[in-house]
């Protein structure tokens, strides 16, 4: 009794489907994650110069990351929204590569060390840039990736030239009073 109107019902959700489809520019994605690698020396060595959870410290080099420099950087480096730089703004064209840039945490359950109960961790992240053309998804997704483990770096090694001198100043006073009570 309601072949027609069931009929006329999934013809016409196939033919928008298939218009949406047809009409609609390609997207790619590319992605890449990092594994958050667990420092070398024992901590029963030194206490970690790293403070904070990965998580914000990922949130911290991305805020880094997307600055308003950066990004204006890869725009042109790769020349992107072309089409869009004829009618936006260039802080709406900023905004457009930040909502194609994507940043998830992957958290695993893991047991703490110290306590030795399981705990949620940020254990890796993925970074993604999704656009019209395939190999410029590539490439700037490669750019972004490279601009997180540049910051990365440079902010481990500040804090290793800082620990660096703490522990250089501490050896020198406790060497100079090691001498006093000899």
């Amino acid at each position: 009794r309601r072949k027609t109107s069931v009929l006329l019902v999934a013809v016409s959700i196939f033919i928008i489907g298939a218009l949406t489809a047809l009409l609609l520019p390609p997207t790619y994605k590319s992605s890449a994650t990092i594994l958050i690698k667990e420092r070398d020396i024992p901590s029963e060595m030194v206490r970690s110069t790293v403070t904070s959870f990965a998580s914000q410290r990922i949130q911290a080099i991305s805020q880094k990351v997307m600055a308003r420099p950066n990004l204006l950087e890869i725009i042109e480096k790769y020349k992107l929204y072309t089409d869009e730089k004829k009618h936006l703004t260039t802080e709406e064209i900023i905004n457009e590569m930040r909502e194609n840039i994507s940043l998830d945490l992957i958290d695993a359950s893991v047991v703490d060390p110290r306590t030795g109960r399981p705990t949620a961790a940020t254990i890796a992240f993925k970074l993604s840039f999704s656009g019209e053309s395939p190999t410029q998804v590539q490439k700037v997704a490669n750019e972004l990736m490279s601009l997180f483990l540049k910051e990365n770096l440079k902010e481990r090694s500040e804090k290793a030239s800082e620990t660096y001198v703490f522990l250089r100043d501490e050896s020198e006073r406790l060497s100079k009073k090691i001498s006093l009570l000899e």
